[in-house]
């Protein structure tokens, strides 16, 4: 075949695929100009697949290759939707997370370009402009006058008017218009700051820019200030053309932090997250690509946004488990800030009241620079008090617990009640034959959400109406176990009748915006207690909250996971340090049957440094992290003897004199999917990455099995 060498590439690239037996390059060739970063469509094993530009030469003929070079079919992108930074990123975090090249690459990119083209098609809104005010104004028709003499708005902004509108229109006093749909589109006016920098705050401040790391473990009590001193930053950074990222582990505190933002000195921010729609995600994308914007909050994926010239990163409550990805590639946030940081010479600041023993281990022996903010700005730390749950099981609030409610509502302030479980109850069983009704794709308990008399699949998700009998044996004797949020909130409907109460879950927040109408209500008064599960205790700063009540915390002390006291202790302080942050004296009671637990002394003085003192004396002894280093290996398939027989097998293979191999261990089944997993534990982490790639590639070189690689996982074995 004859071929114009001068217009033809040779490309290497990696092929759309997430499996470990083909994450290596393939090349190809191309007589349409490829550029490394940009996506094509190629032939592999028969089948069309897009692939990731990483390299491209001049082609040679003469060149020897191990299999015939095919063409490429075409060329999905006009430009690179990955730039060298990102793609060097790729490359560093497919090695460090033992994960197939393509997976992290795929994680970059936002879904609207995850299609075959990245011509994205437009959304179009309707938008009005006054052409003309009329001699004669009706009532019904000035507030639309009213509305748009300075300005033009979108449609939907005076969709109550709409027939008052379509009059206007048509006497041409109204132009209606498309353009091209934004997102945060408002011209905010920038305010003073709400109050001058305390002096402990200025030497926070102080210390952070002269710190010659570029990493900070920002350390401070709750409502210390540490928001207002990213703020402070993110503006400093923003003066000189600069762009700042700060992360928050929750969609709902985006928009608090937004808010926050813009009281503070009035710009557009981008926003980040999951419930965004595609079109929205991708528009704030290319708001960062294109340098529209200098300040981003966001959660977990906003960290790999394309960003120009980023002087800082803040991760808010950097201990929260949100910031580890829970499914390939299994990345954690902090470790691609850091990573991403060096790159631009950025500072990142690791925020928390309540830091990671992994940060503040490194921070204690100086890789991170630590600074430490100890008191309060406004108000004072609330007193907490330990109670005992009630004996009787048809109740579940202390008469203590209802007594505070009681007169917190009275003085008319409010109440975050913490229960870290959603639905009605966990399980449903059987009292004849002791059995409880599971989800047949699982294994796993189904709970019972009563608002539809439904039992929910927590893990996949399946949903079946509430049986009437016993699956297992036929019984109609059922009764109904554990604690739900749905449950404690008829509980509260019933002791506090003429109280405004208001749920704040995942069941309740699955509607856009949902968590933001939840804490408008909550902000302006117009709820008395907010029932819910771990997102309230993150970041909720409204002074009015006289108490803080922990529910059912019992579950999560007694986990025989490693971190599960860690874990426990940073929920029960974040939630208690809700309450206290305006005048008053504030109240937390923490409903527990385990009054004499390790956790109590240090939780019950607000001190973190004393529990984490002596839970690293734990930890060294049993060579937990950060002591030693863990790597998770899941196994899984649909044969559940083969998968177990497999993973002794490799299990064997893994064994070696400068690790510990623990396992195999059963996870269950998720989906019609059976699980084992084997954790490594070691002290030198690059030996155990390579140990373990260097099996896997000579195991499943000669068995077809599936597996999933967790690097640092936030769990050992259960």
């Amino acid at each position: 075949m004859w071929y114009n060498c001068s217009m033809t590439q040779r490309i290497d690239v990696y092929i759309e695929h997430k499996h470990y037996q083909i994450n290596q390059k393939y090349s190809y060739l191309s007589d349409e100009f490829a550029r490394i970063g940009m996506r094509v469509n190629v032939n592999f094993n028969n089948q069309k697949c897009v692939a990731f530009v990483v390299d491209t030469h001049a082609y040679d003929p003469e060149e020897a290759f191990p299999y015939e070079l095919k063409w490429i079919e075409d060329r999905i992108d006009d430009e690179p939707i990955l730039n060298e930074e990102l793609l060097d990123l790729g490359l560093w975090m497919s090695e460090m997370t033992c994960t197939p090249l393509i997976s992290c690459f795929q994680v970059m990119v936002p879904k609207a370009l995850r299609m075959s083209k990245t011509s994205i098609k437009p959304q179009m809104e309707k938008w009005l402009h006054l052409e003309m005010i009329p001699d004669k104004v009706t009532l019904k028709q000035a507030p639309i006058i009213e509305a748009l003499h300075n300005q033009d708005l979108p449609a939907t902004q005076l969709k109550e008017y709409s027939g008052v509108l379509t009059g206007l229109i048509k006497k041409g006093i109204i132009r209606a218009y498309l353009q091209e749909k934004n997102y945060l589109v408002k011209d905010y006016q920038a305010h003073e700051r709400p109050y001058a920098l305390s002096p402990a705050q200025i030497d926070a401040l102080e210390q952070i820019k002269a710190s010659s790391q570029n990493v900070v473990c920002l350390f401070g009590k709750t409502g210390s200030g540490k928001t207002e001193l990213y703020l402070t930053l993110a503006e400093e950074a923003m003066q000189d053309d600069l762009q700042s990222l700060i992360m928050v582990p929750e969609i709902a505190l985006t928009q608090q932090m937004v808010d926050r933002v813009t009281e503070r000195f009035g710009t557009d921010v981008v926003v980040y997250h999951s419930h965004l729609s595609d079109h929205e995600r991708y528009l704030q994308y290319k708001r960062i690509q294109n340098n529209e914007a200098k300040l981003v909050v966001g959660t977990r994926s906003a960290v790999f946004l394309p960003f120009n010239k980023l002087a800082m990163i803040v991760l808010d409550e950097e201990h929260d488990s949100s910031y580890k990805q829970d499914n390939m590639p299994f990345y954690h946030t902090r470790d691609i800030a850091i990573k991403r940081a060096e790159h631009f010479n950025a500072k990142v600041i690791l925020g928390s009241a309540s830091p990671s023993f992994e940060t503040f281990a490194r921070a204690q022996k100086g890789v991170y620079a630590l600074v430490e903010l100890e008191d309060r700005v406004k108000g004072k730390l609330p007193h907490i008090q330990l109670v005992d749950n009630p004996v009787s099981s048809k109740q579940r609030l202390a008469k203590e617990t209802k007594a505070l409610i009681q007169e917190v509502i009275d003085e008319g302030k409010q109440v975050v009640i913490l229960l870290n479980r959603r639905g009605y109850a966990p399980v449903l069983q059987c009292t004849e034959c002791q059995r409880t009704v599971d989800c047949e794709a699982c294994d796993r308990p189904l709970v019972y959400h009563k608002n539809d008399s439904s039992m929910k699949c927590h893990l996949c998700g399946h949903s079946e109406a509430m049986p009437r009998q016993c699956p297992h044996c036929g019984s109609t004797n059922l009764r109904m176990m554990g604690l739900g949020t749905q449950r404690v909130e008829e509980e509260l409907q019933e002791a506090f009748p003429t109280a405004r109460i208001l749920r704040m879950d995942r069941d309740a927040t699955q509607v856009k915006h949902g968590h933001q109408k939840i804490l408008d209500q909550f902000n302006k008064h117009e709820v008395d207690i907010l029932l819910g599960t771990q997102m309230i205790a993150k970041g909720l700063d409204n002074p009015l909250v006289g108490a803080s009540i922990i529910l059912n915390v019992d579950v999560a002390l007694m986990k025989t996971d490693y971190r599960s006291v860690e874990d426990a202790f940073a929920l029960m302080l974040q939630t208690a340090g809700r309450s206290g942050r305006g005048d008053g004296e504030a109240h937390v009671i923490i409903q527990t049957d385990l009054q004499k637990h390790m956790v109590y002394p240090a939780l019950l003085n607000h001190d973190f440094k004393r529990f984490y003192v002596q839970e690293m004396k734990y930890r060294k002894i049993a060579q937990n992290p950060p002591y030693t280093y863990l790597i998770n290996l899941s196994l899984f398939g649909k044969d559940e003897q083969k998968l177990y027989a497999n993973a002794l097998h490799i299990m064997q293979a893994l064994q070696d004199e400068q690790i510990k191999v623990l396992g195999p261990s059963d996870l269950g089944k998720r989906i019609h999917v059976y699980y084992q997993r084997i954790l490594i534990k070691g002290k030198d982490l690059h030996y155990m990455r390579k140990h373990l790639m260097d099996v896997l590639n000579r195991e499943v070189k000669y068995h077809k099995w599936d597996c999933q690689i967790d690097v640092n996982p936030l769990k050992g074995l259960e």
